[in-house]
């Protein structure tokens, strides 16, 4: 009701800006619509991203999204996204040569197509741990975990939750046939835009839960997936169990990939305060040296 009660405040204020500054007014407005509505926040992004046009789809994520949202709220960083995908992919946003300025377009070409493109959703369940031993977790139900490193790691634990997010399979779909047709350079960037925009998305809900949960003196674990340190890849099957990836239809193929690619299914655990920090990596208790996934700091 409070929330209601400020956005109508910004629309009366905006309307009276209307008669001094325009864009001022204009602002407050949209501020104000954005806010009475914000219950309705994943309808408003799909529709934005659908029907509105680039530039203010750009304008409404990188700004009036961040004014409404100045907490924390579940959704894909379209600003991160650009930034890790210039520095992973080397992407200088000064240089100023032609060839520099032309990526630079259509790195900007990429992004927008992508947020049409993109549909965010998720599901997340919590499971009570019944038992953790030396090479496994086992939850409720008794379903079973194959893990020796991560279950050590989360000892103490009382439960866990279970996520997964996914963006949907038509940024994968047009990549792919860029990248078989005239424009590989086009569809590599979509491609790499779409599985940096679901980490973005699966980080959200990571931060979204830690925050939760430590309004209740309560600490959570960073996140883990299987195919990560010794979790085999194949528990996706035991995981999809779980929680019924098919809810938001997501599958997987025999090689226990998920379908469609860009999706990321993972589990946190909870505990009491200071159990977990949010200082440092867990990905220093796997060997895996070369992970694309790797997390340092």
């Amino acid at each position: 009701m409070l929330t209601k009660l400020v956005g109508v405040l910004f629309i009366i204020v905006g309307i009276a800006g209307l008669v001094l500054p325009v864009i001022p007014g204009i602002l407050f407005i949209m501020v104000g619509v954005l806010l009475f509505f914000k219950d309705k926040e994943y309808e408003i992004i799909k529709l934005i991203n659908e029907k509105a046009p680039p530039c203010f789809a750009s304008f409404y994520h990188d700004f009036l999204s961040r004014v409404v949202n100045s907490g924390h709220h579940i959704g894909i960083d379209w600003v991160w996204v650009k930034n890790e995908l210039r520095v992973r992919e080397r992407i200088s946003a000064i240089d100023d040569t032609d060839r520099g300025i032309a990526i630079s377009k259509i790195l900007n070409e990429c992004l927008n197509r992508a947020r049409s493109l993109s549909k965010p959703n998720y599901i997340r369940a919590i499971k009570k741990i019944s038992l953790i031993g030396e090479n496994f977790i086992e939850i409720e139900g008794g379903v079973r975990f194959s893990t020796g490193k991560i279950a050590q790691y989360i000892k103490g634990s009382g439960s866990i939750i279970i996520f997964l997010v996914t963006i949907g399979d038509e940024i994968e779909k047009i990549a792919g046939k860029l990248t078989s047709g005239n424009e590989p350079l086009q569809g590599y960037l979509l491609d790499r835009i779409g599985s940096f925009a679901v980490e973005s998305l699966a980080e959200s809900i990571e931060k979204k839960i830690r925050k939760d949960y430590s309004k209740l003196k309560m600490s959570v674990s960073q996140r883990y997936s299987p195919g990560y340190c010794d979790w085999p890849i194949e528990e996706q099957r035991i995981l999809a169990k779980a929680l019924d990836f098919s809810a938001i239809g997501v599958s997987l193929t025999e090689s226990c990939m998920m379908r469609p690619k860009k999706s990321i299914s993972a589990v946190v655990a909870i505990a009491g305060k200071g159990i977990f920090t949010k200082s440092g990596s867990t990905c220093g208790i796997c060997e895996k040296k070369d992970c694309s996934y790797r997390r340092d700091t």
